[in-house]
């Protein structure tokens, strides 16, 4: 007995280790040359047909080494969403706090995980993405913070929400895009702060700002499909006016409450097929290391809250 239980912690040991490989490797690799949205967005020009798949994740939290292990594991599963080929993958988007603390050794990190997947990447300003500088690093390393792009038969906007709210100047570009895209079958809206609060018990409560209901307002007008978001490290879907609201925020960084709530790592896949679309979550398994210093203690310890309550 005693020497199968060893030989169990040898391969629980062992597979932890494995586990930690990846992020080594990925501080070590070369630093690419950067691209910019402006540049991702422009490799999807030639894209034709109106069937099409794209990723959606957001709070990697590049430059931290718990999340970078967690956003290898994502990366890995993202760059298989295309082994079938049954739908061309054209892009993924990150929905903001690209970075751990907008520093240049995050922004660096940043450009090595994004170099590794496959397609296209565009990036959504957040609200750690400034934390060191004025936003140079995020302009050298993204481009501009606010634009769109058409892709295919669909039209998408990128907001720069980070610091929880939205100038009347933001309003007037959000609304001259969205008369702009009345001629596409579908909206996306791509922003780091939710306008509304997925979880009723969060501290963060958007949907007590002014900013928020004309927000919610407009897209309804103008028949917005989804609003995509991060900044919450969950998985949660909300409705509002005929607008769907993903909070999609489970690209890497650690998840604070109980995975029964959507609290896990994870991406969104939305497929667009001609005049309609769908989404799917993917839940990903932490790497195992992570799994033995922190999310087999969390789930533990609200086990023991919910047994003792």
């Amino acid at each position: 007995m005693k020497k199968a239980l060893k030989i169990i912690a040898m391969l629980i040991l062992a597979a932890a280790i494995y586990s930690f490989i990846p992020v080594i490797g990925l501080y070590l690799q070369k630093n690419p040359v950067p691209y910019t949205n402006e540049q991702a967005a422009e490799k999807l020009k030639a894209n034709k047909g109106d069937y099409f798949e794209f990723i959606v994740l957001a709070d990697n939290h590049s430059g931290l080494i718990i999340d970078d292990s967690a956003a290898l594991k994502l990366v890995r599963s993202i760059n298989r969403e295309g082994r079938f080929k049954k739908i061309p993958i054209d892009f993924a988007a990150i929905s903001g706090d690209i970075t751990f603390r907008g520093s240049a050794w995050d922004y660096s990190i940043y450009n090595k995980t994004r170099s590794l997947i496959d397609f296209p990447v565009i990036s959504a300003m957040g609200n750690h993405d400034e934390d060191h500088d004025d936003g140079s690093f995020f302009r050298k390393y993204t481009g501009e913070k606010e634009f769109s792009f058409s892709n295919r038969n669909s039209y998408f906007i990128v907001i720069d929400n980070s610091v929880g709210n939205m100038s009347d100047d933001q309003f007037s570009n959000l609304e001259r895009d969205l008369q702009k895209s009345s001629s596409y079958t579908h909206r996306f809206i791509i922003m780091h702060k939710p306008s509304i609060s997925p979880v009723f018990q969060s501290w963060y409560r958007p949907e007590l700002n002014p900013w928020s209901y004309r927000f919610m307002k407009l897209c309804e007008k103008y028949k917005v499909d989804i609003v995509f978001s991060g900044h919450e490290h969950i998985f949660k879907v909300k409705d509002f006016g005929g607008v769907k609201y993903v909070t999609s925020g489970g690209g890497g960084m650690p998840t604070q409450i109980p995975a029964s709530d959507g609290a896990f790592l994870h991406y969104t896949v939305v497929r667009v097929y001609g005049d309609y679309y769908d989404y799917e979550v993917r839940k990903i398994f932490p790497p195992v290391w992570e799994f033995l210093t922190f999310y087999i203690w969390k789930d533990a310890f609200y086990f023991l809250k919910n047994a003792l309550s």
